[in-house]
């Protein structure tokens, strides 16, 4: 094994990632996929594993005995960014196995280390507000989340061996770079020793958005999102009414981060997302009374904003129906032919009660007809 460590970074293509390790040419590993894909990185066998420095932003962190990087290209274009950048590595020397108690002192110092550098918890929209300790007691009970643990709970051994063995953190530095870390525990049959092998999957913000959206989108990444905005609160709603019914106390004073890209490309800024009060009421009945057209705005925490949209109206150039017009002049809607139509601002954008299309949307064409 080369004595340089193996330099990675997020967001560098396949090639400058290979010109940067030209000492680790021999353990280049390329798998193409269906759909115009190839798998880039390096396999490292077992017994002669690899040490590698990840960079990102303006620092860096260190792994040893890595068995493989894997990341995701594009065949088509050498000069595409690499999204996303999988490191597997082991707590121990795969044939000797390591106790639980050193497994979890390696864990710890690891978060310590993040945690100095900066990486906060990774909280989705659509996960509950909870604190870091009653975090821990969502992740582990049985009805629970465990994506929603807190890396920055600072765990005793006890509460590391309650974990599942397939255990995952959501992390972030700054609002366009993030990190999942996987544990995954096992014990060996044969022998009875104990084996962690860890998963750092970094990714950037266009990555983030691509793990939310399905698959089958046609238009702009961030347009696509914008489409599922509406509904994170009651997705919210659902999680929160769990941790509640489990005595957890939901704190509603937390904030949520902004997305860049989402907000320069759509005005959505999702650090103010709008939350729907699990104290006012459960999402069952949310659904229920919403579904019989009850006005829902009441239910919303900031009862001076309308409930959905004063963050998606902001986007410049669409505004969702049944919310008021942003901006006078001629709008029309892919939801409905013909519906090219003026309108005054604040004047509420109309709906269609009948369509195949999903949550219509009015998209503005300008002032003059």
């Amino acid at each position: 094994m080369p004595d340089k460590p193996l330099e990675i970074s997020l967001n560098m293509t396949a090639k400058e990632l290979y010109d940067a390790n030209p000492e680790y040419k021999k353990y280049q590993s390329a798998d193409a996929q269906p759909m115009g894909v190839t798998f880039q990185g390096y396999d490292f066998p077992t017994s002669n594993m690899g040490e590698v420095i990840f960079h990102y932003s303006d620092d860096s962190f260190k792994i040893d005995q890595v068995v493989t990087i894997l990341a995701m290209d594009k065949v088509t274009s050498e000069q595409r960014g690499l999204n996303k950048i999988t490191v597997d590595f082991f707590f121990d020397k795969t044939d000797n196995g390591i106790s639980d108690k050193d497994a979890y002192k390696k864990m710890i110092s690891f978060f310590k280390e993040l945690q100095d550098k900066g990486w906060m918890h990774a909280k989705t929209l659509s996960e509950p507000r909870l604190s870091p300790k009653d975090s821990f007691k969502f992740a582990t009970k049985e009805d629970g989340y465990a994506f929603s643990l807190n890396y920055t709970y600072p765990l005793i051994f006890e509460q590391w061996l309650q974990l599942d063995d397939l255990q995952t953190w959501q992390l972030r530095h700054g609002a366009d770079t993030f990190l999942n870390i996987r544990m995954n525990r096992q014990t060996d049959s044969s022998t009875g020793k104990r084996h962690y092998l860890i998963s750092l999957e970094v990714f950037n913000e266009v990555e983030l958005l691509q793990q939310i959206v399905p698959n089958d989108y046609d238009e702009p990444l961030t347009k696509e999102y914008s489409k599922l905005y509406d509904k994170l609160p009651e997705a919210r709603l659902f999680i929160e009414t769990e941790a509640i019914k489990m005595g957890l106390k939901i704190q509603q004073n937390q904030p949520d981060y902004t997305l860049p890209l989402v907000l320069k490309e759509t005005g959505i800024d999702t650090s103010k997302s709008v939350s729907i009060d699990p104290y006012k009421i459960t999402y069952e009945d949310f659904i229920k009374r919403q579904e019989a057209g009850e006005d829902m705005t009441p239910y919303y925490e900031n009862k001076t904003k309308p409930n959905k949209p004063e963050i998606t109206s902001q986007a410049k150039g669409r505004c969702p129906a049944n919310q008021p017009c942003p901006k006078s002049g001629y709008w029309f809607t892919q939801a409905k032919s013909d519906s090219r139509a003026y309108f005054k601002q604040d004047d509420i954008m109309p709906s269609y009660l009948i369509n195949n299309w999903g949550e219509v949307i009015w998209q503005f064409e300008g002032e003059k007809g």
